[in-house]
């Protein structure tokens, strides 16, 4: 999968433990490209949205970092949510069905 931007906020006060990430769904030489963004709590059903690789995703992005969620890299993935790569193969693959 090509990730974009995973993200995870935990704050154990106010009980978030949430992730929210974008992938790329088509190849990189396809213009727009299709993105898919997902969002969730960790280890729950995740939520999707198809849209387009254009600058209001990167603000987006953006906005998501300042407003507490950390980038996770794919080394560190699997010690903050072990499933993930399967839950999201699973959204992705409805995701695409439904588009």
């Amino acid at each position: 999968m090509d990730f974009q931007f995973i993200g995870h906020c935990y704050d154990q006060k106010e009980n978030h433990d949430k992730v929210w990430g974008v992938i790329c769904i088509d190849d990189r030489h396809s213009y727009p490209r299709r993105m898919l963004t997902f969002w969730g709590r960790r280890g729950k059903k995740l939520q999707t949205k198809m849209t387009e690789d254009n600058w209001d995703l990167t603000k987006l992005i953006r906005a998501k970092e300042n407003k507490g969620y950390a980038g996770v890299n794919e080394n560190r993935l699997n010690e903050v949510y072990p499933d993930f790569q399967t839950d999201l193969e699973k959204t992705a693959m409805w995701a695409l069905l439904k588009f």
